[in-house]
């Protein structure tokens, strides 16, 4: 009787489940402390080209592409200096260079870092400039949130600036590519053309079928016909590496049966790589390229120096202030044009999805030093908080980032981290 029940229960229950269930529309970046985000990856000039441009649902400008449509995100990302200790052993060595979006919705075609093709994991380090580019196609019709993504080997997968994709349904979506074939080179492959999309479709499903039923069969032969899970209280009492047998748990016929389980799956095992030998001799090995870029993008020397005094936030109008000293040692003055941490940016010029950045004095004359103060609002009435990058009830109480200069045609960058004060009264 109850295992009728919690039979009829799981039939009932999970296709509820899966009906009631709605499309994740975010990536998880908020639930990492902000001072993690704001102290990895540094984003600047960030953008999304391609396609056509329009005001979508955010009311903002967003981007409409047909399927198999092709856009460019480029822009520079930077290991700061603040890395924390707690991550990678604060010494970034392997990251990759990607796209997150929420499912298979868009595909990444090709893949440049500091203007060499990079498919692959690269060699990192803390205090680099990497400067990406990707063309991105559209895959899955739906309107979509992406972003470019760094991640690092012991750190996780790190956000930058985001955009609503809107992809348009046609025909339908096809994914060609060459084999290589026999005699063939990458550069000059000589094998047929197939469709990624649904190559080897119906071979996929065989295979799952056939190992999902040798699972399912094993699973249901130990919690239906043995006291196995049925009897937790007796089964954990029997010491380990100890099959019951003496007590009748598991008996010889048990053995003999999953015997016949192993020589099934070995058996299934051994006829697929035959198939897949007789099926395709020609192969191309797994890559495991690993390398670090050349450093192409030019940092200006002497580069900017900022040294953080003091930022506040005023929940009022969803507003951080920030207040830093800032040296010039170049032989050109600096106007500062935005500010960026982890997913946002501030512009004196905004542009798509960056806020508004004000500043009482932008400018820092060659060969000197200013203090200045900035104010940051979002496009929507509280980015900060909507973006959980309001560390007062963190470890760590500071605001993080990139200062981005204009000098003589150049851009400039200086990191600044600044100490937060959650408990700054309103006036």
């Amino acid at each position: 009787m109850k295992l009728r029940r919690v039979v009829l229960a799981l039939i009932v229950g999970v296709p509820l489940v899966v009906a009631s269930a709605s499309a994740a529309s975010a990536h998880g970046e908020r639930a990492q402390e902000a001072f993690l985000r704001m102290r990895t990856v540094g984003w600047v000039d960030v953008t999304f080209e391609g396609g056509t441009v329009r005001v979508g649902e955010s009311g903002r400008d967003e981007i409409f592409l047909k399927q198999g449509e092709e856009i460019t995100v480029a822009g520079i990302a930077k290991l700061l200096e603040t890395w924390p200790a707690t991550l990678s052993k604060g010494q970034p060595e392997t990251g990759f260079v990607g796209m997150i979006a929420p499912g298979p919705v868009v595909i990444v075609r090709e893949r440049t870092v500091n203007g060499v093709s990079a498919p692959h994991r690269i060699g990192v380090a803390k205090g680099k400039v990497y400067e990406f580019s990707m063309t991105v196609a559209g895959r899955r019709p739906g309107r979509w949130h992406i972003h470019p993504s760094f991640s690092v080997s012991g750190s996780g997968t790190l956000l930058g600036p985001g955009q609503w994709v809107n992809v348009e349904e046609t025909a339908g979506y096809t994914n060609p590519i060459q084999l290589l074939g026999e005699g063939g080179t990458i550069d000059a492959p000589t094998g047929e053309i197939i469709n990624l999309e649904n190559y080897q479709l119906g071979f996929v499903w065989i295979w799952s079928t056939l190992t999902f039923i040798i699972g399912v069969a094993w699973m249901l032969y130990w919690t239906l016909l043995k006291r196995t899970v049925q009897n937790l209280a007796v089964t954990s009492q029997i010491p380990l590496n100890t099959d019951g047998m003496n007590v009748g748990l598991i008996t010889k016929a048990d053995h003999r049966n999953m015997n016949w389980f192993l020589l099934v799956t070995g058996v299934l095992v051994v006829a697929g790589f035959i198939y897949q030998q007789v099926q395709w001799p020609t192969k191309l090995p797994q890559q495991v390229i690993n390398f670090a870029p050349p450093d192409t993008f030019v940092v200006p020397d002497p580069a900017p120096e900022a040294a953080g005094i003091a930022s506040t936030y005023e929940e009022a109008t969803g507003t951080v202030t920030l207040t830093a000293d800032v040296t010039n040692p170049g032989t050109s003055s600096m106007v500062l044009s935005q500010f960026t941490t982890s997913t946002l940016t501030f512009a004196t010029s905004p542009v798509g999805e960056q806020g508004t950045l004000t500043v009482d004095t932008g400018e820092v004359a060659a060969g000197s030093s200013a203090t200045i103060t900035i104010t940051m609002s979002g496009p929507l009435p509280d980015v900060w908080k909507d973006n959980s990058l309001i560390p007062s009830t963190e470890s760590q109480l500071e605001i993080v980032g990139l200062l981005v200069f204009e000098s003589g045609g150049q851009t400039q960058f200086a990191e600044v981290h600044a100490p937060f004060n959650p408990f700054q009264p309103t006036l």
